[in-house]
């Protein structure tokens, strides 16, 4: 996993306890980067993929009107 904040690359499948060391929430589904502490959401990268396939989609059909 890339962190969204900071960019450092990880493998949540590494993290104990998901990272959370001191966020104050309990299973909170995201992931926390061992470099900054940001709260990763794995959900949220989905959504922003399948965004981003809906914009080249766009893109492209706007390229070859």
């Amino acid at each position: 996993m890339k962190c969204r904040m900071c960019g450092f690359e990880f493998d949540e499948t590494q993290l104990e306890n998901r990272g959370c060391s001191s966020c104050g929430k309990h299973n909170c589904n995201s992931y926390h980067c061992p470099n900054c502490g940001f709260a990763n959401s794995p959900e949220l990268d989905q959504e922003f993929e399948f965004i981003t396939k809906i914009k080249d989609k766009l893109r492209n059909r706007k390229s070859t009107n």
